[in-house]
C-alpha cells in the first residue's frame, strides 16, 4: 500500500529565492554583461545552433 504526501512550499521557487531580496544594482548589470557576453562568446564559437532557446 502506497500512501501520498502532498507538501506544500513555505518558500518562493528558486535556489537563492527570499521573501524580499533586492539585488545590488551594480550587481545586476555586471550579470546581466556576463550573460551577453557568454550568449556572444557562445555565437561565434560554435554558430547558432550553440545557443538554445
Amino acid at each position: 500500500m502506497s500512501t501520498s504526501q502532498h507538501r506544500t512550499r513555505t518558500a518562493p521557487a528558486g535556489a537563492t529565492a527570499t521573501a524580499g531580496r533586492r539585488r545590488h544594482p551594480l550587481t545586476t548589470t555586471v550579470r546581466n554583461v556576463g550573460i551577453a557576453l557568454d550568449t556572444a562568446a557562445r555565437v561565434i564559437l560554435l554558430g547558432r545552433d550553440g545557443v538554445r532557446y
